[in-house]
């Protein structure tokens, strides 16, 4: 069975969330402190970067502390039992409705079948929780698709479909023609699974993970297209940033700024028709 269409609050429609991987190395008390100075509406914790995330009383004082709350738990694309049923544990003492699996690496087969296997497992037992997988980075692994077929998620109808779980769509891993052609012509079908989208932009070089407006992505098409279909879950800014710039947390708040504005501006304060 497919999973059903979401019923979800007016007030959390299009919601801004910033993941704390963007933030690698910093600690969580800053990264809290940041993405409330910056503007942002809540939280993406990401466990398996932030170890601090593990200590559930330590995360609930930091969401007290910043009015701050985390609405998706992140876990790694190497994730196991332990790791799982941690978030698990977390996210229900935090109130947290998300869990967000970012796909292991192409030949990961182990992982792959840990997560194929036990997720109908985990929807059961934590069934106010919705599960969703990151659609794997398909240009990266087209050389792959030949030797072991199916053990991926790059698929996003399949990760629906065939996994029956909901979808995390990070949008820098679709190649243009599959997300202009397929996802945007189709996209009202997809949007009731569709439970984060990550955004960041993307070069023609394909160097992805770049703040919003300095890549070739056209997000404010992306943008105004899920307005118009009234997209009612979050987006998640995810960005890789060098050691040179997290050096420098001012220049990393000015980023931040400019991504918080750039959303503001294509998506918030957008008026359709």
């Amino acid at each position: 069975m497919n999973p059903r269409r979401r019923s979800v609050a007016k007030s959390n429609q299009g919601k801004f969330l910033l993941s704390s991987d963007t933030l690698e190395g910093y600690g969580l008390d800053f990264i809290f402190s940041l993405a409330k100075k910056v503007g942002f509406d809540w939280l993406d914790l990401s466990m398996w970067k932030n170890f601090d995330a593990w200590n559930a009383d330590y995360v609930q004082w930091l969401v007290k502390e910043y009015e701050l709350p985390v609405k998706i738990i992140q876990v790694s694309g190497k994730v196991n039992r332990l790791e799982l049923n941690k978030a698990v544990d977390l996210a229900t003492k935090l109130g947290v409705d998300t869990i967000v699996i970012n796909p292991p690496r192409y030949l990961d087969v182990k992982t792959f079948k840990f997560i194929k296997d036990n997720l109908p497992a985990y929807k059961k037992v934590a069934s106010n929780i919705k599960f969703a997988i990151v659609n794997w980075d398909m240009e990266s692994s087209l050389t792959l698709l030949p030797i072991l077929p199916g053990y991926s998620f790059v698929n996003i109808a399949d990760i629906v479909k065939k996994y029956k779980a909901y979808l995390a769509l990070e949008l820098v891993h679709l190649k243009e023609e599959v997300l202009e052609m397929s996802l945007l012509k189709k996209l009202g079908n997809f949007l009731p699974y569709v439970v984060v989208t990550y955004l960041s932009d993307r070069d023609r070089s394909w160097k992805k993970y770049l703040p919003l407006g300095e890549g070739s992505l056209k997000l404010p098409t992306i943008l105004k297209k899920f307005k118009q279909f009234e997209y009612d879950w979050y987006f998640s800014l995810r960005l890789k940033l060098g050691k040179k710039i997290l050096a420098d947390s001012e220049k990393v708040e000015i980023i931040l700024k400019k991504c918080r504005n750039y959303f503001k501006e294509y998506y918030e304060d957008l008026k359709l028709g």
